[in-house]
């Protein structure tokens, strides 16, 4: 009997076993079925095509095409195509990947070889939220390329806008070169950096002007927890630890 009722256990615990082995490849079969029919191009795609820009922003593309009619004028493109980690640094983990993602400015200003020199967003119906614009002012001040926000119903002088992307001076305000120093090195050298000085602080003067002309950000709400809002208002501090773990959504995936 004591034998008997060992056998039983051995039997109904190898039974046991054998159903949950099956239970698990069951469900692997059926994980892989799911992800199959996912994967596969249907016959009729639910979808239909749309412009790339709506009224608003088309009237500021046509205003850049005149204002930047020597560079390249690019729409809707991610920051991710014109940055990289800097060198020494990487992102095993995918971290900045996510974050940036969705991220893109709604027309980016390119020399004729691709050279990403600015970005703008345009304010329109859809708003840019304070966070999106400390977001992008910051990572792309570190980047070298300057960025502003627009209203089609009031854009800036020409002048300005390259000045803060090209750092376009006067030019009696640069130094020329002098055919009686064309043998000095050093003199070159020094008027080199001189009128690199000179476009510097021309970037960041007509920058500082323009942000000042941006168009005005709606009231906040009342914050939710993480330091945004529902409407993805918020602040955001450059310095704070974790101020990169919100995501960060953009109308360009989003019917207007």
């Amino acid at each position: 009997m004591e034998t008997s009722g060992w056998l039983l256990a051995a039997l109904v615990l190898i039974g046991l076993l054998v159903g949950a082995v099956g239970a698990v490849l069951l469900y692997a079969w059926w994980l892989r079925r799911r992800s199959a029919a996912r994967l596969m191009v249907p016959a009729s795609w639910p979808l239909a095509a749309r412009n790339v820009v709506n009224d608003e922003e088309r009237e500021v593309l046509r205003w850049l095409y005149v204002t930047f009619h020597d560079h390249l004028v690019l729409v809707k493109v991610s920051v991710l195509r014109f940055t990289a980690p800097k060198r020494g640094e990487s992102d095993e983990d995918g971290r900045w990947q996510s974050l940036l993602n969705s991220v893109y400015c709604t027309f980016t200003i390119a020399t004729r070889d691709g050279k990403v020199v600015g970005c703008l967003d345009v304010s329109g119906k859809r708003t840019v939220s304070r966070a999106k614009r400390e977001l992008k002012e910051s990572l792309l001040a570190d980047c070298g390329i300057g960025y502003v926000v627009l209203s089609s119903r009031e854009l800036p002088k020409a002048s300005a806008v390259r000045a803060a992307f090209l750092g376009e001076v006067e030019a009696g305000d640069t130094w020329q070169d002098q055919e009686t120093r064309g043998g000095d090195s050093s003199f070159h050298a020094d008027l080199d950096a001189f009128n690199q000085e000179k476009k510097r602080a021309a970037k960041e003067a007509a920058l500082k002007e323009l942000h000042k002309m941006a168009p005005a950000v709606p009231s906040q709400t009342r914050r939710a927890p993480g330091g945004f809002n529902a409407d993805g208002t918020g602040a955001f501090d450059p310095n704070r630890s974790g101020r990169f773990r919100g995501q960060f959504e953009d109308s360009f995936t989003q019917h207007r």
